[in-house]
């Protein structure tokens, strides 16, 4: 039985493994408890509602955000994935339309920055001025299946307003 059920320690490893493993590239390791294991299985059959809210919402944001000058919608393959953040490049001035939005209750973000510039990274820092400048410009709006068209309307908005003052302030 020992030689057929892998161990926790072992992690599925062969019976009389090495006694430590050599990492040869930085990474994770990440495992899912059994509770978040339960609440995962007990929430999929809501998935496709899910699922198609999401699709509905990023559309509206999609047709919302097309005609704002300055601000370009990060694309997702719409029939090949369920979006989970809408994220928008700000060409210019994004922490000040950041700190707009703010200021006017819309919870934007800054997903992610890149990696190669925060502290944990630092022995590899190399110059990558692309990734660098896609960083500044990253603005997420508010995405989850409980907004309305009617808060991506709001949002979009405040978003016009916030690039036409950050086109002032210049």
């Amino acid at each position: 039985m020992a030689g057929r059920c892998p161990t926790a320690e072992g992690n599925g490893s062969e019976p009389m493994a090495p006694i430590s493993t050599t990492s040869r590239a930085f990474g994770t390791r990440a495992q899912m408890s059994s509770l978040n294991a339960a609440i995962g299985l007990a929430q999929l059959p809501y998935f496709p509602r899910a699922e198609r809210t999401r699709k509905a919402l990023w559309l509206a944001y999609a047709a919302a955000l097309r005609d704002i000058d300055g601000v370009t919608l990060v694309d997702v393959d719409i029939e090949h994935a369920v979006p989970h953040l809408c994220a928008v490049r700000v060409r210019t001035g994004r922490n000040a339309v950041f700190r707009t939005l703010r200021q006017r209750g819309i919870g934007v973000g800054t997903h992610y920055p890149p990696n190669h510039t925060q502290p944990a990274f630092h022995p590899w820092y190399r110059p990558l001025p692309s990734t660098e400048r896609t960083g500044r410009e990253i603005l997420t709006l508010p995405f989850h299946q409980h907004l309305t068209e009617r808060d991506i309307e709001r949002v979009t908005a405040e978003l016009r307003r916030a690039i036409t003052t950050a086109g002032a302030d210049r």
